[in-house]
């Protein structure tokens, strides 16, 4: 038997065995995938699945490289040219890195449910970190094959800080809405008050700006650098549910006890005739302050929500004030009184 014939048996003997290891992979990976629930979306079975393919090229890969330098009329060609071979292995890891990285944002993604915001800027941030993974793929592919990178990557260099110059109020915008998605203390949907004194609904958190609508139905848009610098009143954490404080104040001449009980008595009467009146919460009143004209209180109860309060609070103030009359309880309000002294009149004084 001639070498030549000895090596190229040699030679598919490796490269076979590199295929029964290629065949073995993929089961494996089949039948590990496969143990998952298939009716729902898995993030481990769907990288099993999505890995086959590049585990069983990078196999074979290896198999046909091995195989070729056991032919020794090659294997000075394969030695020379080794770099294409790692420029290749090279290639199929990045394909796997961005499969993977896709797989794993779709499935935050679908646990995400409709928030539109948090979609928008991860979607962003797949991009960028795939366009991340191949620039550093692409330069370490040129230096196996010898080009020379130093240039190149100074040049990245230089044209980054270009770009990072001029576009840095961008850039800071972009990074304060991902924070504000990541922290999510501030979401779509949400009923925010900003120390600006501007309150309103957030209807998007985008990569520049955040859109807060008014109640006038205006849209405000809040530069995300600066939202994160405010302080933020966040009227729908921890729950949607606030507490509505009504203030009033009746005569000194007033039966307090029975104030008490009646004003009670109306909201609760309101907060079941009207939506978004919290019932498991007893409202309450409390006395604050004897002052110039009149004892003054509050009456605090909840409602479900932040719309909700404002037709609870004018539902209330009118039955209390239609009430109060009955029950001749007196809304008092500031009075002068002047004494005339009509001695000191008549004597001219």
């Amino acid at each position: 038997m001639s070498p030549l014939v000895r090596d190229i048996i040699e030679a598919g003997s490796v490269f076979g065995a590199a295929v029964v290891a290629a065949i073995i992979a993929r089961v494996v990976l089949t039948r590990l995938a496969d143990g998952f629930d298939q009716s729902d979306y898995h993030l481990v079975r769907d990288l099993l699945q999505a890995l086959r393919l590049p585990v069983v090229v990078l196999i074979l890969l290896g198999g046909a490289y091995m195989a070729l330098i056991q032919v020794s009329r090659f294997e000075e060609y394969v030695i020379k040219y080794n770099s294409l071979f790692e420029a290749a292995t090279a290639v199929v890891v990045l394909i796997a890195i961005t499969g993977a990285v896709n797989l794993a944002i779709m499935w935050y993604l679908r646990n995400l449910g409709s928030d539109m915001s948090a979609r928008s800027h991860l979607m962003m941030l797949k991009k960028l970190v795939i366009l991340v993974v191949w620039i550093i793929g692409i330069i370490q592919i040129l230096s196996t094959l010898g080009v020379k990178v130093t240039a190149v990557i100074a040049s990245l260099g230089v044209a980054g800080l270009a770009v990072g110059l001029a576009l840095q109020d961008t850039i800071a915008n972009l990074f304060a809405g991902f924070y504000l998605v990541v922290d999510r203390t501030v979401r779509a949907g949400d009923y925010i008050k900003l120390d600006s004194g501007q309150e309103g609904f957030v209807e998007l958190v985008g990569w520049r700006n955040t859109q807060i609508r008014l109640w006038a139905n205006n849209i405000v848009l809040v530069p995300n650098a600066k939202l994160v610098q405010s302080i933020i009143t966040n009227m729908t954490l921890p729950t949607p549910v606030l507490s509505v404080n009504t203030y009033g104040g009746v005569s000194y001449d007033s039966d307090l006890e029975r104030v008490e009980k009646v004003a009670i008595e109306v909201a609760k009467d309101v907060l079941g005739r009207f939506p978004g009146g919290d019932l498991s919460f007893e409202p309450v009143l409390r006395y604050k302050d004897f002052a110039d004209s009149n004892i003054t209180f509050v009456v605090t109860f909840r409602a479900t929500e932040v719309g909700a309060q404002y037709l609870l609070q004018h539902e209330y103030i009118k039955a209390l004030h239609i009430r109060f009359r009955q029950e001749n309880i007196e809304i008092s309000y500031p009075v002068r009184r002047l004494i005339y002294d009509a001695q000191a009149r008549t004597n001219g004084t």
